[in-house]
């Protein structure tokens, strides 16, 4: 055997060693899956992933490798940890599954949440907005979810409400909260409020998060944030008016901020085609942000402006920030610049290695592509 022979046989040793480590991490995930749905606890943990990742990054830089070559490894055996878990999960036991009706379930996010909720083994029915509210179907129901447009969710929930069995829950998926739960405080039994904050594109569940409001708590609900949990999803608790003010700040500001940096493009007079081929990889992520957002029906984001509370204090801080910089910057206050600057960098010290990992992962990614 030459010595190129014997080479590609300890690689080929190695390899199947690799292989044979990964399906013996794969099975204990299986026991920690077990252990978890025992206990009641939640599937994803990003805490716990995140340690797993700083950790395999550490531990290459420890042997001489590229720490990006032991998250990359790492990455991908989670990946398939979580592919695992869900094949075995793929469908919940006869017995536990439930009958889900969703009021306006031919729409996207309807149809996504359907579609899970099936891939589980729950009997999904639909009632569409426009049908005539049907007691006996809404009765029947162990889970009566309400997906239609925010503009329509609190009166739709108050036709539904008294029309839901002692025993089953009645729960929203609006992206504000504290108008549509004073609304499911009139459910005939239980009630919660819930936002999954993820689009209809998403392919499952896994590592998205879900706000979940309580209204009228009790073991249906409580079985809705485990059976959510042991999809992957990340629960946030919190009550409907804090839920509020964060989306003052998550959804108002970064769509109005969106929104204005598209209308300013605009307003230019340049052709997207003209700068194109001047992009740097943040101009690049930018423009996909904002050509996202404009991609969508605006009926949402129209919601979503007008009808949050909390929105017209923010669109005030943004506007007043960007005057400020504006004047500082026009009358050459270089020291003012900095100062500025330096508040803003002292506000986000404890995310910005955060920020920095993952703006560059994004930014190889997108260099990646022609």
């Amino acid at each position: 055997m030459s010595d190129l022979d014997e080479l590609r046989r300890r690689l080929d040793e190695i390899d199947d060693r690799l292989l044979g480590v990964a399906k013996e991490r794969l099975e204990v995930v299986a026991q920690i899956k077990a252990i978890k749905k025992a206990e009641g606890l939640r599937l994803f943990d990003r805490g716990r992933e995140q340690e797993v990742h700083r950790r395999a990054e550490s531990r290459a830089r420890g042997l001489g490798l590229d720490p990006e070559l032991g998250r990359d490894l790492i990455a991908r055996l989670i990946e398939a940890s979580h592919q695992l878990q869900a094949e075995r999960e793929a469908a919940a036991e006869a017995d536990e599954g439930r009958s889900v009706l969703i009021v306006g379930g031919r729409g996207r996010m309807g149809t996504m949440i359907g579609r899970a909720f099936a891939d589980r083994g729950h009997q999904i029915d639909v009632l569409e907005r426009d049908d005539d509210v049907d007691p006996s179907r809404i009765g029947a129901a162990d889970v009566v979810m309400v997906a239609v447009p925010m503009a329509d969710a609190a009166r739709v929930v108050g036709e539904v409400a008294p029309h839901v069995r002692a025993d089953a829950l009645l729960c929203d998926i609006n992206s504000l909260k504290t108008e549509v739960c004073e609304a499911l405080q009139n459910s005939g039994g239980e009630a919660l409020g819930t936002h999954p904050m993820f689009g209809p594109t998403v392919r499952s569940l896994r590592r998205q998060k879900v706000v979940l409001c309580d209204v009228k708590p009790g073991p249906g609900a409580r079985w809705l944030e485990a059976e959510l949990g042991a999809m992957g999803a990340e629960i946030i608790k919190c009550s409907p008016e804090h839920h509020d003010a964060m989306m003052g700040v998550v959804q108002v500001l970064t769509h109005f901020g969106i929104m204005a940096m598209g209308r300013t493009l605009r307003a230019t007079g340049h052709t997207l085609d003209e700068t194109l081929p001047f992009t740097s990889p943040i101009y690049r992520l930018e423009l996909a942000m904002v050509g996202r957002l404009f991609s969508q029906k605006p009926e949402l984001y129209r919601e979503i402006m007008l009808a949050n509370p909390a929105g017209e204090g923010i669109r005030a801080a943004f506007l007043e920030q960007a005057r400020h910089l504006a004047e500082l910057i026009d009358r050459g206050d270089g020291d003012a610049f900095v100062e500025a600057f330096d508040e803003v960098h002292t506000y986000f010290a404890g995310f910005s290695d955060e920020a920095m990992e993952l703006s560059d992962h994004i930014i190889e990614t997108i260099m990646a592509r022609p």
